[in-house]
């Protein structure tokens, strides 16, 4: 056996060998472009039977060499026939020839209009495909090297109206709302992007929050609150799905809230939080990951210190502690919360705003406050 391979290898190397190939390659070319023609989609067949196929430009470029090689091919063949024949031969490869170059101008246009880029969504590589027309979609497929990529579509990312490009020109939407799909194509997570902006139409940041349409989920989607609860905040992590749910109302318009978890995609919900805050019923919510969540009481920080306005768990809602704002200002009671805290730079922000006297002493204005924790969220402090 040894041997044999050797043999194979010998003549492999051999000039000989790779010069009577391209004679024959030469003098064959229809024939071998037939045979290249037939294994590329038998190639072709085999990986989509595997959820892979092959990258738009790679399937146009060897379409565009086929195909000449095809023209060329027939037109040598044709030379070698009766006159008859030839003629018939010559004007049946002009048309083909006219009908291909027609045809790619189509190529072209769908080339245009389904742009790929190779991207990073959520730490992981993808392939894009835009399609950019009335309205900005992209799907996401997955990345299997330069000429590969998956053939089901894994992220959909709605952009909005428009004709753009989101990869070229990354500053022009405000907004995006992805939807995660699993291996069947079921949808198993949905998630908003909203954009934020300078006065020169520049992102400069960006807020993600759960998002959810019922309309596009189907019935074994719907979940239940356990005893009719009403639910101020929902997000879900795969199959685990964290909940806000008002447990009660207490006097001077306010209530009582408590975290309850599903891990089987919300047909059961346990109680997680061992004792319920009491917040006003104007309440908001915001789960960051498992772990760590906020429930803002009013969106008021009052500087006396006369409530507890912003609460924090860093144990999935089993407990709640207070936080701390260190920020003095005699001159106003309270500061507005104009964000809910977010992720940025490895950093929690909580951007605020306080409505106080100009400088000048000519009125007043709102003046923006970024706060920025350390320690999980326990104190925040302004940032420099």
């Amino acid at each position: 056996m040894k041997k044999f391979m050797n043999d194979i290898k010998q003549k492999l190397l051999k000039k000989e060998t790779w010069k009577k190939f391209a004679s024959k390659l030469k003098n064959n070319i229809l024939k071998y472009d037939l045979i290249v023609i037939g294994l590329f989609l038998l190639l072709s067949f085999i990986l989509y039977l595997i959820n892979i196929r092959f990258r738009l430009w790679f399937i146009i470029t060897v379409f565009i060499v086929l195909t000449v090689a095809f023209i060329i091919g027939f037109i040598q063949w044709a030379l070698r026939q009766s006159t008859l024949m030839k003629i018939v031969s010559t004007l049946t490869a002009a048309f083909f020839t006219m009908f291909c170059l027609l045809f790619s101008k189509y190529i072209v246009i769908i080339f245009q209009f389904l742009p790929e880029h190779v991207t990073n969504l959520d730490g992981k590589k993808y392939v894009a495909v835009v399609k950019s027309f009335k309205n900005v979609d992209v799907s996401y497929y997955n990345y299997y090297g330069p000429l590969l990529m998956g053939t089901k579509e894994k992220v959909h990312g709605n952009f909005g109206n428009g004709g753009y490009d989101p990869f070229e020109n990354p500053d022009t939407p405000n907004g995006v709302k992805y939807t995660y799909y699993d291996n069947k194509g079921n949808v198993i997570n949905e998630k908003t992007v909203d954009f934020a902006k300078d006065k020169n139409g520049k992102i400069v940041d960006k807020d993600e929050h759960e998002s959810y349409d019922d309309a596009e989920f189907k019935e074994e989607d719907y979940y239940v609150l356990p005893e009719d609860l009403e639910s101020i905040y929902e997000k879900k992590f795969g199959k685990e799905i964290i909940r806000v749910s008002i447990t009660g109302y207490v006097l001077a318009q306010r209530m009582g809230v408590s975290v309850l978890k599903s891990t089987d995609g919300g047909k059961t919900f346990d109680y997680v939080t061992d004792e319920d805050i009491i917040v006003s019923r104007e309440a908001k919510a915001k789960f960051l990951n498992k772990n760590q969540g906020f429930v803002i009481s009013t969106g008021n920080i009052w500087l006396d210190g006369h409530s507890n306005d912003v609460y924090v768990t860093n144990d999935g809602g089993k407990n709640f502690e207070v936080t701390k704002f260190n920020y003095v200002n005699d001159k106003v009671q309270f500061i507005t919360i104009e964000k809910l805290p977010y992720l940025k730079d490895n950093a929690l922000h909580l951007k605020c705003s306080v409505y106080a006297a100009k400088d000048d002493d000519t009125g007043y204005e709102d003046i923006p406050l970024d706060f920025i924790s350390t320690d999980d969220g326990l104190t925040w402090n302004l940032s420099e």
